[in-house]
């Protein structure tokens, strides 16, 4: 009997280590169970216990496709030559000892893997948001995997998990189309950000840690994308620079309860709250910005005062879903773009001028000399203009006085000449000396008319 007990344990062959999970109660995890390229045709199963009372959990011939038994899931990827096991909705009653067998001919191939179910908040939930919004999920994952690669996959009908987007080591934002994730190891816990939401993107979700190459823990999320065509899916805003600026959201009903916040998005996908109010009905002031929820009216008004072109940018109002708990999520529902421009020109408010034959010019102001103002010639030209007009006219002046002199000694010469040539007549004729003077005097006055019109018409140029 010991003999055939030898025998038989012998014809066990051993796999490989064995592998250690940790899952939590409503998560689910992924085991990868690896075989030579030699059994690729051989039946896989997994079953729960130690040999030779195993129970089998799921076991199937097909290959390269997802099998579903219960909870259990089976893939049997014959190019890689390895089988995936996925267990969903775990409970703490899943712990204990498990098998990945490899069906042979008397000798089965198999790898022990220990799994343990922790009761925790890391459970299954559903979370709802709304079409052409937005929507961060919270994923919290234990501290002794801060360290491991994290994701965010669909999980599809037959549980392949696809459109998968992981973190960076780095701790940056990493981004795969509408899609974002980043880890924050500090909070235990990575974000994903959903931009652009469609009703499409219903469906159940994994926030998966890598815990090794072989093993994936993960937990469930449910989306629910609705559609709500009362609520403005975006506003555009614009306003000068010093101005002040109001608008309002409207959310859905199911957000009433909820804090709300107002954010600003930079070129990454977070987006940096600038207030949030709690209360309904109660003005919340944090500097520049104003908020304002009417809960009864699913109305959340905002104020930005003395607006600068550092505002200007994409904005989200957004309600807080229970965001500090484990499975908490934000919803963002309507999109603000503002734009902020420089204020504008002064505008002239003068009226045009009605002429009247009072306002008409008159002679005199025709032949005034025009100001620069009136001109508009520059200041120092109109100076230099007129210092060469008033030397001009000194040289005039002193021109005109010179041949003044000159014909006024002519003048006497001719009338001495003329007195000696006829004072003897005059001596004799009284009459011709009073025709003398008369044309004497007519002669000057000549002179002097001529020389004050020159003089006028110098001062007028």
């Amino acid at each position: 009997m010991k003999i055939l007990l030898i025998f038989i344990l012998c014809l066990i062959s051993d796999g490989g280590a064995s592998k250690e999970v940790t899952g939590y109660s409503g998560g689910g995890v992924l085991i990868k169970c690896k075989y030579d390229a030699e059994f690729t045709q051989n039946t896989k199963y997994f079953c729960k216990g130690s040999w030779p009372g195993c129970d089998d959990q799921i076991k199937t011939e097909a290959k390269n496709m997802w099998i579903n038994s219960g909870r259990f899931s089976l893939f049997d990827d014959t190019k890689s030559a390895e089988f995936w096991v996925m267990i969903r909705e775990l409970t703490v009653q899943d712990t204990g000892t498990y098998q990945c067998g490899v069906d042979k001919s008397w000798i089965d191939i198999y790898t022990p893997v220990e799994l343990k179910v922790n009761e925790g908040g890391l459970v299954s939930r559903g979370v709802t948001a709304y079409a052409g919004g937005g929507i961060r999920i919270k994923c919290r994952y234990e501290d002794e995997y801060k360290d491991k690669p994290k994701s965010f996959c669909k999980i599809g009908t037959r549980q392949l998990c696809f459109n998968r987007i992981q973190t960076k080591l780095n701790s940056k934002w990493s981004h795969d189309g509408r899609f974002s994730i980043h880890d924050n190891r500090g909070s235990g816990f990575f974000s994903v950000f959903i931009r652009e939401l469609i009703t499409e993107d219903t469906g159940t979700y994994a926030c998966t840690v890598a815990v090794s190459d072989e093993i994936e823990t993960y937990t469930v999320v449910k989306l629910n994308v609705r559609e709500d065509l009362s609520c403005e899916k975006s506003i555009s805003e614009t306003v000068h620079v010093g101005g002040d600026l109001k608008f309002s959201c409207k959310y859905p009903v199911s957000l009433r309860n909820d804090p709300k916040f107002l954010c600003k998005r930079l070129q990454t996908a977070a987006c940096f709250y600038k207030a949030s109010v709690n209360e309904s009905r109660k003005d919340v002031n944090m500097g520049k910005f104003s908020l304002y929820d009417d809960r009864s009216k699913q109305i959340f008004s905002v104020s930005i005062r003395h607006v600068t072109e550092q505002d200007s940018g994409e904005y989200w109002c957004g309600a807080e879903a229970a965001w500090k708990s484990d499975h908490g999520y934000k919803v963002y529902f309507t999109q603000i773009s503002l734009t902020v421009t420089d204020p504008p020109l002064p505008v002239s408010t003068s009226v045009p001028t009605k002429y009247s034959l009072s306002s008409l010019p008159t002679s005199s102001s025709l032949l005034s000399t025009p100001t620069s103002s009136e001109r508009g010639f520059p200041a120092s030209t109109v100076f230099t203009v007129s210092v060469s007009l008033l030397v001009l006219l000194i040289g005039l002046i002193f021109l005109i006085v010179t041949l003044h002199k000159r014909r006024k000694m002519q003048s006497r010469e001719t009338v001495t000449q003329t007195s000696r040539e006829t004072n003897e007549d005059y001596e004799n004729d009284p009459n011709s000396k009073k025709q003398f003077l008369s044309l004497v005097m007519q002669r000057k006055m000549e002179r002097f008319e001529h020389l004050v019109l020159t003089t006028s018409l110098l001062i007028s140029l």
